[in-house]
């Protein structure tokens, strides 16, 4: 069997990794991002070096600011970009895929996976037999403080994945799973969008600190910016989306017990807990408005969870105040913009219609 061949989709701390990576292991490997300076640094440098637990260095055969370039005739588009991206990309890439293609979100965050099954198959008519995936989270815990360089601290054990329809996964595995050892498949796409409280932690702190970032301050993000009643608006918005999973039949783990046991802490009041967090400490607030903070997790996380529930009766008032906050403070219409239940394909089903679309 011929080796696979890979598009990287977005050329950020993730994205250049993952290349890397897959060059060192010796596979054809192709990246984009539509930053067109940033590319050319890439094309200038002609490597891209990764440190930290695992160091490699390796460079695609083609670093392009076109999508055509990047994944015309690949096996498998591995996007990482940031999740608000998804749309944008599942527009550009779906006239090139074919029967066999694996197009993977790295992560999916809330109905990544849904999204762009919808623009894929119901936009864009795609009849190929493709697997579309997504992972609950990027494999790799790294950052880029220069183009070219990347610091991981480590590939993550255990990344929850899933495909859509569910029993893509092994298909999926059958491919991949050789070469990402570390993924983990769950039932479906509801246990690697929805589980996560991730998205409770960014867009709240971040708006209620809006006056710091409209200042150019640089604060301390956790210990500085969340303040205890900065955390009971968190919390608070952590119980709706506890809620909204109810509904869909999840029973997943609140905000606080999922740091409890990523972190090994006891604290059972959210404001302690991240002030006991010493992997929380130092790190750095948003630098302006248009930070992931505020726009990816408003976009791909709170808009569909605040959307599907009340699709499901679920009152969401203070997921709801947050979205409109952002958009004012954005001029931006983060409701439009985001992934909606008609956007998810989700619009009108009942939840049995749901299990039997994603199974």
């Amino acid at each position: 069997m011929d080796r696979l061949k890979f598009a990287i989709i977005g050329a950020g701390a993730g994205g250049q990794t993952m290349a890397a990576y897959l060059v060192s292991q010796n596979y054809y490997v192709t990246l984009y991002d539509n930053d067109a300076a940033k590319i050319n640094r890439l094309n200038e440098l002609g490597k891209i070096v990764v440190m930290g637990k695992f160091e490699c260095e390796g460079f695609p055969q083609v670093c392009t600011t076109v999508i055509g370039e990047a994944v015309k005739d690949v096996d498998v588009i591995m996007v990482c970009t940031t999740t608000d991206a998804h749309k944008e990309i599942a527009d550009l890439c779906a006239p090139y895929l074919h029967d066999g293609s694996i197009f993977m979100l790295n992560p999916g965050h809330v109905g990544g996976a849904l999204e762009v099954n919808h623009i894929i198959r119901e936009v864009h008519k795609c009849q190929a037999d493709i697997i579309i995936a997504e992972a609950g989270d990027l494999m790799y815990a790294c950052r880029s403080y220069e183009i070219g360089q990347t610091f991981q601290s480590g590939i993550k054990t255990g990344v929850d994945v899933a495909t859509l329809p569910a029993g893509d996964v092994t298909r999926l595995l059958d491919q991949i799973g050789g070469i990402f050892t570390n993924l983990k498949p769950v039932k479906n796409i509801l246990e690697t969008g929805f589980e996560g409280g991730g998205a409770m932690l960014h867009p709240i702190p971040s708006l209620m600190n809006v006056n710091r970032t409209d200042m150019g301050e640089n604060y301390d993000y956790y210990m500085a910016g969340i303040t205890p009643s900065i955390a009971k608006l968190v919390s608070a918005c952590d119980a709706e989306r506890l809620a909204v999973c109810k509904a869909l039949g999840l029973e997943v783990p609140s905000l606080v017990h999922s740091l409890q046991k990523m972190y090994k802490l006891d604290q059972e009041d959210l404001y302690d807990l991240l002030q006991h967090n010493a992997a929380y400490k130092g790190l750095r607030s948003p630098t302006s408005l248009n930070h992931r903070f505020i726009v990816e997790d408003t976009v791909s996380g709170i808009v569909p969870l605040a959307s599907i529930g009340h699709m499901l009766g679920v009152e969401t008032p203070v997921m709801d105040s947050f979205i409109l906050i952002a958009s004012i403070i954005c001029g931006r219409d983060f409701k439009k913009e985001g992934r909606t239940v008609d956007k998810l394909g989700l619009e009108g089903k009942t939840l049995e219609e749901i299990y039997a679309m994603i199974s």
